[in-house]
Order: C-alpha cells, then sequence, then structure tokens
C-alpha cells in the first residue's frame, strides 16, 4: 500500500519515524477524512479548511506550500498510486520536537460507506465530555479509549457518550441524528458534537433535496427509546444505522434511502472535480 509522507508517494512499510517523536507519546495530531466515490472526491474543499481550522485550534504551525492545490493534488496522487476507485482517505497531521508538523496520507482499508449489519448501542455514562474549543475536533480523545472498550466487553458496535449536562454529545466515531416522521435532528457543537465536513454536507442535502425538516438541538439519552430510527454519521465510518438501543429496535429504511440518495447528490456535486485515473 502506498502512502503520502511529507509530500512523496512511498510504501508503508518503508515509512519510518522515529519512537522519540513527540507526537507519538502526547496524542499531538489533528486528523481528517476525505471520501472518494466513482473516481470523484467528495467535498475535499470542506475537508481541507476543516484541516486548517483544526490545526489553528492546535496553534500547530501551518506551512506556506500547504495550500488546497497541493492537498488535493496529493490525495489524487494517492488514490492513483494505490489504483482505489472508491474509499477513504485519512489524513494525519503531527507536531514534531521542534514544532514544525509532518503529515501522512493514507487510505483506509476499503469499506461500504454504510454498514449494513445490526449495530446495536448503549448510552455510556462512566466518563462525559466536556464541550470545549477542541472536544469538536478529530484530534486524540481520551474518552474514546474506555468507551470503545466498553462497546468491545459489551458486544457492542458503538456507545453514544454523554456531555456534563447529561445530555447526548456523540458517539465514539460520528455524530448522532434521530428520525422521527418528516424530521431529522442532530445536537450541535456545543453539546460536544463533532465539527464535520460531511455533516455540513449532509445537513444542506437534508434541505435541498429532501421534503424532511432538518432541527439542530440538545438531545436527550431518553429521546433514544422514542424516535423511529437513529443512526451515526462519521467522517471516518461514513453511516452506521443503529437497529438497537437497549430494548429498543429502530428501523433502517429511511436511514438506507436518504443514504443512497446522498451519495448520488455528492457524486453529481462534485462531478466538476478532475477524474481519478
Amino acid at each position: 500500500m502506498k502512502i503520502i509522507f511529507n509530500h512523496q508517494a512511498i510504501d508503508e512499510e518503508n515509512l519510518l519515524i522515529k519512537y522519540t517523536e513527540h507526537s507519538l507519546f502526547s496524542g499531538d495530531y489533528v486528523q481528517a477524512f476525505c471520501w472518494f466515490f466513482q473516481k470523484k472526491l467528495l467535498f475535499w474543499e470542506d475537508v481541507y479548511f476543516q484541516l486548517m481550522a483544526s490545526m489553528r485550534k492546535m496553534r500547530m504551525e501551518i506551512p506556506q506550500n500547504f495550500t488546497p492545490e497541493l492537498f488535493e493534488k496529493e490525495i489524487v496522487d494517492l488514490i492513483n498510486e494505490n489504483l482505489s476507485t472508491q474509499g477513504t482517505v485519512k489524513i494525519t497531521v503531527f507536531r514534531k520536537s521542534d514544532s514544525a508538523v509532518d503529515y501522512v496520507s493514507e487510505i483506509l482499508p476499503y469499506k461500504n460507506f454504510i454498514e449494513l449489519q445490526d449495530n446495536e448501542l448503549d448510552i455510556y455514562k462512566e466518563i462525559n465530555i466536556f464541550p470545549n474549543l477542541l472536544s469538536g475536533i478529530y484530534i486524540f480523545q481520551p474518552v474514546n479509549l474506555p468507551a470503545r472498550k466498553y462497546a468491545q466487553e459489551n458486544d457492542l458496535q458503538e456507545v453514544i457518550i454523554l456531555n456534563d449536562k447529561k445530555n447526548i454529545a456523540r458517539a465514539v466515531s460520528g455524530n448522532i441524528f434521530m428520525i422521527q416522521n418528516n424530521e431529522i435532528r442532530s445536537n450541535p457543537p456545543f453539546d460536544g458534537a463533532f465539527l464535520s465536513s460531511l455533516k455540513k454536507n449532509f445537513i444542506t442535502f437534508l434541505r435541498e433535496e429532501t421534503d424532511y425538516i432538518y432541527r439542530e438541538e440538545t438531545l436527550s439519552p431518553f429521546q433514544t427509546q422514542s424516535v423511529q430510527e437513529i443512526f451515526i454519521l462519521s467522517d471516518e465510518k461514513g453511516v452506521i444505522p443503529v437497529t438497537k438501543i437497549r430494548k429498543t429496535t429502530f428501523s433502517t429504511d429511511r436511514t438506507l434511502f436518504l443514504v443512497k440518495k446522498f451519495i448520488g447528490y455528492a457524486v453529481k456535486k462534485n462531478s466538476d472535480n478532475p477524474n481519478l485515473s
């Protein structure tokens, strides 16, 4: 598998990073994820500007040559080097001990944009998220480690994490959406939700291409027992339809329909992007 490390395409097994590297022990990095379908990059400009904003919040030095044009070109080169047609590119920027940054772009193992399986969740209550400037960006989030372990120990696919006010913040890997009749709800970043380029464009899709009413509002964990459908929208993993939370089961029909329509919308919206090889 090819990756891009500091503007150079190399074989993944040849990547050597010093074990003393500052970021390996401190979690001093930021990440972004860019999807591609039918040889088209999806919303790459939003991904780029989200990454830049995250780096500024982390007070990382942004190299002058790290332009949108370079960002797009290197993702396209990476995809073409690996002869990929659809999937996800993960971009990781990490700070070195001298405060300069390096970055790695890699294609994640292929998976569908939607996880078609039984996805059982629970509410994780042991550790809460305290919303702040950094809680909504893709950096090292300590709460994710015990939350993932809790999910594994209880044969769950994901868990919902609460904030300090005992309202829903997010899932481990993405944002929570709820469907009830003709309304779709999700919570805002000040409740602990991820700042997400994918969420931004999905909301635009809902408003422009569907009859659903979208509402951004605080979500109570008790709502998970009364709505018709729930799904997680993750920049990294795509869409995870929820089939069960505790004793309550959910349909996934409308979620599946919306996702298929969104993929078509996204490809059409990005039709002017350069074709991949």
